[in-house]
């Protein structure tokens, strides 16, 4: 056959080896990854947890070194053939290398763990449901979580087809109603709901009174509160009412309770500038007519100059027709004008100083008034030359106006001074205008003395009258 071919012996036994060699290489890689994975299962199985990568790598390098080892033995084996004259040994000694490691690469042995370091197998049901739902840990799980499922979903539907009682509370102006009501609502808002909507076709009837809600109704438990036997549910009723809000009439929902809770019940917004009435802490009725007018303020500042007022002083501790002024001075200072609006109309304007850059200082006038006592702060409305006279009366007698006569009184000419003006007549003092007299015409201002004596020693005199009003 070396003949037919061209090839000696040597090369045909070469090829020969080689061939040999490439199969049984391969043998060892089927035979290691049948390994591999039959550890994966088994580790899988015995210890999800176990470290079959680190075993991987330990059977990689005894494969990388058997390989090496195969490899020299053959390499060996090969230039011992390869003499001419051993040929039929070298034959033999394949064949018997062949059959060698046919033996020594068989099937390798399953792994075996020792049961005192790895706990025992999960148990695994015998029957086929068994297995489909509890075959592993994954279709445990899976099982678990649907039986969970169907529980809870078997409460929701049991929770929701069962009625629940529940106790309402309904307050009204006239009182406090109480009512069982049968629901299957989850919430108290949704309680809420079917009672309303109970209300627009039924009249509730309960102790002989009728009446029925509406989504106008305050709900007083929270909305999201969930419903439960004997739960109790507070309700104030709604009654529409009319309102003035910043000038503009509206209807608002009036419920038991105070201003401040009917305003924010109805979105109402104000805030401490506003006028409201009745007052914020008030209770309201179903007739209460709430208003809120709408007030600002435009606020502006300005400098100005403050000229020194007169200002005139009663003084009982200076002698009676004794006058004496005191020189003031005038100033300059910062006023806040403060503009208040009323929905929107203008309300007047009020002046108030904030800063005096030159306070000011008022002309003091004082009337001394020792004869009478009369005191106070005064105005001077009209200063006049009175053509003065005395005249004096029995004790008791009385004036144009029915008072008495006495020191600090005086007569006048109407046209000229009305009655009941006050007076200060420079030299005499004070003097209150309550009485007439033929002779008094004009400025004529007639004193009254004491006595006859007082009344020739004044005779007639021009002197300087005021004529003042007390200062507010």
């Amino acid at each position: 056959m070396a003949e037919k071919t061209g090839k000696t012996v040597r090369e045909t036994l070469k090829e020969t080896i080689q061939l040999e060699r490439d199969q049984i290489r391969e043998k060892i890689k089927e035979l290691i990854e049948a390994q591999y994975s039959r550890l994966e299962e088994e580790a899988e199985r015995i210890a999800p947890d176990f470290d079959y990568e680190t075993e991987g790598e330990k059977l990689k390098a005894e494969e990388a070194e058997e390989l090496a080892r195969v490899e020299f033995e053959w390499a060996d084996l090969a230039e011992k053939a390869a003499e001419p004259e051993a040929e039929s040994a070298a034959e033999e000694a394949v064949t018997e290398a062949k059959e060698e490691k046919k033996k020594e690469y068989g099937p390798l042995p399953e792994a075996k763990v020792s049961a005192s370091k790895y706990p025992k197998p999960p148990y695994v049901p015998k029957s086929a449901a068994g297995r489909m739902l509890l075959g592993d840990k994954h279709r445990r799980t899976l099982t678990a979580a649907a039986v969970m499922l169907v529980l809870f979903a078997a409460y929701q539907a049991w929770d929701y087809l069962v009625p629940k009682t529940v106790h309402i509370d309904y307050l009204t102006f006239e009182g406090m109603q109480h009512m069982d009501y049968s629901t299957t609502a989850r919430t108290a808002g949704e309680v809420m709901d079917e009672l309303a909507e109970e209300g627009d076709r039924n009249i509730f009837s309960l102790n002989g009174n009728e009446f029925s809600f509406s989504k106008a109704d305050l709900l007083e438990t929270g909305e999201d509160v969930p419903v439960k036997n004997d739960l109790t549910v507070g309700i104030r009723h709604a009654t529409g009412a009319s309102a003035k809000i910043a000038g503009n009439k509206q209807t608002l929902w009036l419920v038991p309770g105070t201003v401040e809770e009917n305003l924010e019940l109805n979105d109402i917004v104000y805030d401490g500038d506003d006028e409201i009435k009745p007052a914020l802490d008030k209770k309201v009725s179903e007739d209460t007519k709430i208003t809120v007018n709408e007030v600002h303020y435009d606020v502006e500042e300005k400098k100005e100059a403050v000229k020194a007022a007169d200002k005139v002083i009663l003084d009982p501790s200076l002698t009676s027709g004794v006058q004496e002024t005191t020189e003031g001075n005038d100033g300059e200072g910062i006023f806040t004008y403060t503009t208040k609006y009323v929905n929107g109309k203008n309300k007047g304007t009020e002046r108030e100083v904030k800063e005096w850059i030159t306070e000011p200082h008022d002309n003091v006038l004082r009337l001394g008034t020792s004869a009478t006592g009369n005191k106070g702060e005064y105005v001077v409305a009209r200063t006049f030359t009175a053509n003065t006279t005395a005249y004096t009366a029995r004790p008791g007698a009385g004036g144009a106006l029915g008072m008495g006569v006495h020191l600090g009184t005086c007569a006048v000419d109407p046209k000229f001074v009305a009655l009941r003006s006050e007076l200060w007549v420079e030299g005499y003092g004070y003097a209150f205008a309550n009485d007439t007299g033929g002779a008094v015409k004009g400025n004529v201002v007639d004193l009254y003395m004491n006595s006859k004596g007082q009344c020739i020693s004044w005779g007639r005199r021009n002197m300087t009258a005021y004529v003042i009003v007390p200062a507010e």
